[in-house]
């Protein structure tokens, strides 16, 4: 063990050195070296766009977010981007070209300026685009600008032509000229619709105004803009009030009101600002004004600057880029910012979340900040990577810096008498509370974890190399050893007051306690199935109601629940019991005011018992988030160090998720083809001998879509609720009887809450003539027309009372094979039953592979299925038990295939299922079917015996494996490839499945499931 080395060590020339340096701290605190804590906004992109060039963007009635890019229009639903054409004979033809201006009409309907095509509009019945041109032949004018007017009609500015304006009702155009403009001349930028009624344009030579009844345009002066004589107005935006702001080309920014004769420009701060593409209102109130030098944020009635956003390196969640051209506020509130080099990206206002960002100068030039302190007397002490200490008053403005050596502080406490101790790597110091170093101890300890200051001025210390305690008057700290006098030697990570005087000391060997008084460590105990659910220990917070809180790395969070009869403790396992396994909680536990238990990655109530989980859609983007590094200030602000920042939560602020997003079809599929109907007012109407359709949906839910859970439901066909993830959204059906039906959708927002939008759409598949109600009535009259004497009859009364004899006979027999066939404990088929059939069904497959290629319902999709430790059931309950589950699994197994399916029970708790004229598209999601059936609800194992879940693991291969040459694979080998398919479900960890789709011609060598999964002539797909 290292000794203590003190101050005076540095001789006289240390204590200058050490006045010197409170002199400078202090000073240093008396005024900030930032005048204002540098807070960042987060911004996330949609993926995707080609080259993130982004010309305009607007978003629809229904949610949809439409996007001009270089490679022409495309619109996106939160999951992936569509591109979008109109119609003609080739691509060059279909492409919609480059689109600088949109409109979404009240009507539902979004306009389009092209370059030279003219106006365009998508209509969201027929779901296509319509080409109008324009009043010149051709259309070929630039339209750059467009709004509607409140009568409905449209209005677009174009290069060259001036503006025009078209009559959806009338299907007219107007040639409207602007003041000044000769043939040729006129360049209308801007357009926009004020609360009046008034249409304005910003045009190359100023402003102009078309007021509500007015039969032309009169100009607005501007003022006087040397040294340029001509600065054109490229962005307008009317205020609810009345008033308008406008900018030019030349980087100008002006706002108009109504008892002003001219707009007034605001004064330039800064560099340059360049081109003013664009400017929006912000859920926030502030203007937001978009240019080619980035974002700048103002005061809507004084022009204030607020803040300026530039695209930085060194800031990955950042603007992408500097040259705005487009900005749409959403119904939630989201700003969305396209560009040149920008793309399209998403901000919204997080009002529980806000990321300090670096300083330009001084020791929070580098936010990796690995350790926080929140002083009594306010101040914030935070420790960077680089060795660096900084001190941040109440609103985290820098104030100073403690200089130190290099050596990064990896923990910090404050003690009683207000000095301040850092642990670091095989060190630990006491400072004063001006930042003095007072005194200095060199151990054993390895890195430093964690730290604590009591009340008698004693030290704790949770180190690499396990739990160290310092008392005054010690020459160093000293290990804390177990009952058996042995120190942990193992890391200590967490350390909370157990409320008597004591300690919870939680690290690599799981969970102890050091009670008041005791010199040893007391390792905690628990029962059987009440225990941590991994014995490793990240984080511990004892809360305002004395209860303890645990997290671990794979188990999360947990909650120490009390103590049985024998004392032990019993832990409820919270994050698993919200289905949030193989991660820790955050380790860096807080309680908020209302009892909520927090951290940087989650959030838990425990009064409504409600989970859930920070991403970077609620604004908690810093970077990586560092364990133990972490605050809580007085006001119950709540601190968070990361790699790139730090995360300051207000947890009064946080609300999960109100958001109620809309619901899409994205896509229609009708026998595997994609569909487009004329219109769906009607719902979706299918011809006679159609095989299947399907439908893929999405909920406009942008801030973080793979969240959004759905369930959807064919009202005739399906009993109940199907539920899905976001991974799965396209649901098909096949075979349908013809009827009606109606497919319903639903989904939830991002924080688990089902949205009241209910998507549906009528389906109507419509029978062919042998299906209809009368071909039964009208065959049965022909044939008593064609029997009409006597003798035909008696004869045919005759050969029936034959044929029922025979039928008698066959019945029998039927019987007797039957049984021979058949499984007597489950009622399925036996092996025999599949050797003799077999063949007729692998031939059949070939056949029509053979004949017609490509056939979608020409497959057969081969399961083979496991109860998963089926052994225990028998162990544990008996074989009476085990022979009552595989009869309920029999039964599930009924409810999911059909009856032209064969169902097999293949030996002991093996099930074979054969499902005929399949496609081999749909073997995942009949898997998954299957798989959800035979696990979601437990089995009855007899009077006097508790209900048990069984999950079962599911190996499937569809025949023939290479469609292009199906007499490849015989039997043999397609059991042998869906055996290896069940073993892979089961090494993947069970309750899951494996499938084969595609295989190649040549027959594999599948000797064992780890062959199988590595040959890449096998197409493998597996559950989530």
């Amino acid at each position: 063990m290292r000794g203590h080395e003190g101050v005076r060590r540095a001789g006289w020339r240390g204590w200058v050195g050490a006045w010197a340096l409170a002199a400078a701290v202090h000073a240093g605190m008396a005024a900030p070296l930032a005048s204002n804590a540098p807070f960042q906004r987060s911004f996330t992109s949609v993926p995707g766009i080609p080259r993130n060039v982004v010309a305009s963007a607007v978003q629809d009635r229904a949610g949809w977010l439409w996007i001009g890019t270089g490679d022409g229009l495309a619109r996106f639903d939160g999951y992936r981007l569509q591109s979008v054409e109109k119609e003609g004979p080739d691509a060059l033809a279909r492409n919609m070209g480059w689109v600088r201006a949109m409109w979404a009409s009240t009507d539902g309907r979004v306009w389009f300026g092209t370059e030279s095509s003219g106006l365009a509009f998508h209509d969201p019945d027929a779901g296509r685009i319509q080409v109008l041109g324009g009043p010149e032949p051709g259309g070929s004018l630039s339209i750059v600008s467009l709004t509607e007017d409140h009568q409905g009609r449209i209005w677009f500015g174009t290069l060259g032509g001036g503006v025009r304006r078209y009559d959806p009702r009338q299907k007219a155009f107007d040639i409207l000229t602007l003041p000044g403009e000769l043939p040729g001349e006129g360049q209308a930028h801007a357009l926009a619709t004020g609360p009046d009624g008034s249409v304005w344009v910003g045009h190359w030579r100023g402003l102009a105004r078309w007021a509500p009844g007015a039969t032309g345009w009169q100009a607005v002066p501007l003022p006087a803009t040397d040294p340029d004589p001509v600065d054109p107005v490229m962005a307008l935006l009317p205020l609810p009030g009345g008033g308008l702001w406008l900018g030019t080309k030349g980087g100008r920014l002006g706002h108009w009101t109504p008892e002003a004769s001219a707009p007034v420009w605001v004064p330039a701060e800064g560099a340059p600002r360049g081109s003013v593409q664009a400017l929006r209102l912000g859920a926030d109130g502030l203007l937001w004004v978009g240019h080619r030098g980035g974002l700048e944020l103002r005061d809507p009635a004084t022009g204030e600057l607020r803040e300026r956003l530039v695209h930085r390196p060194d800031r990955p969640g950042g603007l992408a880029g500097n040259e705005v051209t487009t900005l749409v506020r959403d119904p939630t509130g989201a700003m969305w910012v396209g560009g040149f080099g920008i793309g399209l990206q998403r901000h919204r206002d997080a009002p529980a979340f806000a990321v300090r960002g670096p300083d330009a100068n001084g020791p929070l030039t580098d936010t990796d900040v690995r350790s926080l302190l929140a002083l009594r007397d306010g101040r914030v002490l935070a420790a960077t990577r680089s060795g660096r200490v900084a001190v941040l008053d109440g609103e985290l403005r820098t104030l100073a810096e403690w200089p130190r050596p290099g050596q990064m502080v990896e923990a910090m406490a404050e003690g009683p008498d207000g000095s301040v101790w850092f642990g670091s790597n095989n060190r630990l110091e006491q400072h004063s509370a001006d930042g003095r170093m007072l005194r200095r101890w060199l151990t054993d300890s390895g890195a430093a974890l964690a730290l604590r200051v009591l009340a008698d001025g004693s030290v704790l210390l949770g180190a690499e190399q396990g739990l160290f305690r310092w008392r005054p008057g010690q020459a160093a700290p000293q290990p804390v050893t177990d009952a058996r006098g042995l120190a942990l030697g193992r890391e200590v990570f967490a350390l909370a007051p157990d409320g008597e005087g004591g300690w919870w000391v939680g690290g690599r060997a799981g969970l102890h306690r050091l009670p008041a008084g005791a010199q040893h460590l007391q390792a905690v105990d628990s029962p059987e199935g009440e225990s941590l659910g991994f014995p490793l220990v990240l984080g511990l917070l004892r809360d305002g109601q004395g209860t303890l809180w645990v997290d671990t790395p794979v188990a999360g969070l947990h909650r120490l629940l009390g103590h049985d009869a024998r004392g032990l403790a019993r832990f409820e396992r919270v994050s698993i019991r919200h289905g949030i396994a193989g991660r820790p909680y955050g380790a860096n536990l807080h309680q908020d005011a209302r009892g909520r238990i927090w951290t940087q990655s989650f959030v838990y109530d425990p009064h409504s018992d409600r989970l859930d989980e920070l991403r970077p859609a609620d604004g908690v983007q810093f970077g990586t988030p560092w364990f133990r590094s972490h605050a809580r200030l007085a006001d119950g602000r709540l601190l968070f160090g990361g790699s790139q920042g730090l995360l300051v939560v207000r947890p009064e602020r946080f609300e999960p998720s109100s958001d109620q997003p809309p619901i899409v079809f994205s896509s229609l599929r009708v026998n595997g083809l994609p569909h487009r109907p004329d219109s769906l007012r009607e719902g979706l109407q299918l011809p006679p001998g159609t095989r299947s359709f399907g439908v893929e949906f999405a909920a406009l839910e942008f801030a973080d879509p793979q969240l959004v859970r759905y369930r959807h439901r064919l009202v005739g066909y399906d009993p109940d609720w199907v539920p899905s993830d976001a991974s799965f959204r396209a649901p098909s059906y096949s075979q349908l009887p013809p009827g009606r039906y109606v497919l319903e959708v639903q989904a939830t927002n991002r924080s688990g809450v089902w949205s009241p939008h209910l998507l549906r759409l009528p389906v109507t598949l419509q029978p062919l003539w042998w299906q209809r109600a009368w071909a039964p009535w009208a065959l049965a009259g022909a044939v008593g027309l064609g029997l009409g004497a006597w003798v035909t009859l008696r004869t045919r009364q005759m050969r029936a009372r034959q044929v029922e004899l025979q039928a008698l006979v066959d019945a029998r027999t039927a019987e007797l094979r039957n049984a021979s066939l058949t499984d007597p404990l489950t009622g399925l088929r036996n092996r025999r039953y599949v050797a003799q059939r077999i063949d007729e069904d692998l031939q059949l497959a070939q056949r029509q592979h053979l004949q017609r290629p490509g056939r979608e319902d020409a497959d057969l999709l081969v399961f083979l299925i496991d109860l998963d430790h089926f052994k225990r059931i028998n162990d544990t309950h008996g074989h009476a038990a085990g022979d009552a589950v595989l009869v309920q699994a029999a039964q599930r197994l009924r409810e999911v295939f059909r009856d032209s399916d064969t169902l097999v029970r293949w030996g002991g708790e093996e099930f074979l299922a054969i499902a005929r004229a399949s496609n081999r598209s749909h073997g995942s999601e009949l898997a998954e079917r299957l798989r959800y059936s035979l696990s979601e609800q437990p089995y009855a194992l007899g009077p006097g015996l508790p209900s048990t879940a069984v999950t079962a693991s599911i190996g499937f291969v569809a025949y023939p494996p290479d469609p292009a040459h199906p007499t490849a694979w015989d039997w043999a080998a397609v059991l042998q490839l869906a055996d290896a398919a069940l073993y892979a479900a089961k090494d993947q960890g069970r309750n899951g499945w494996v499938g084969a789709a595609v295989a190649g011609a040549e027959v594999p060598g599948v000797g064992s499931a780890t062959d199988w999964l590595s040959d890449p002539r096998v197409l493998v797909q597996r559950s989530r």
